[in-house]
């Protein structure tokens, strides 16, 4: 369960962290699908799409996921970021880097360990669940984009 925070708390986190947020990030993601400290806020859930702001901390990441039959762009607002799809090497993204994920690809993405990062995402809508989760990141496949 997501557990709502106070904006300037999330803003003072970020601070620390290096990183500045532009867009509001209200809660704390759920531990069950996030290794490390993720917070998000709900931009838009309308119409064809949804927009999340996110930030991760340093090392920070979600798990393994995909969006059924829904395309998902991920921008890159500060910070690092790595950006893995099955079968892929590991990317390094930095502020200003947008990724355009296709429909049902399994995919994770995160800070990297030196630095954190806040990004936003934008994902179609349709009438399946946003997202299917899967296994958590290991630290292995965290530390060697394998």
């Amino acid at each position: 369960m997501a557990q709502n925070l106070d904006e300037n708390e999330i803003r003072n986190i970020a601070a620390q962290q290096g990183v500045s947020i532009t867009f509001p990030i209200t809660s704390k993601g759920p531990t069950t699908t996030n290794t490390g400290d993720v917070y998000v806020g709900m931009n838009k859930n309308s119409g064809n799409n949804m927009v999340y702001s996110f930030l991760f901390t340093k090392g920070a990441r979600n798990s393994w996921h995909i969006h059924p039959d829904a395309e998902q762009t991920l921008m890159i607002l500060d910070g690092e970021a790595y950006y893995q799809e099955e079968g892929h090497p590991r990317q390094l993204l930095k502020k200003g880097d947008v990724v355009v994920t296709k429909p049902n690809v399994k995919h994770w993405n995160g800070a990297t360990e030196n630095k954190a990062c806040v990004c936003m995402t934008i994902s179609e809508k349709n009438e399946k669940q946003h997202a299917i989760q899967y296994e958590k990141v290991t630290d292995f496949e965290f530390s060697n984009g394998n």
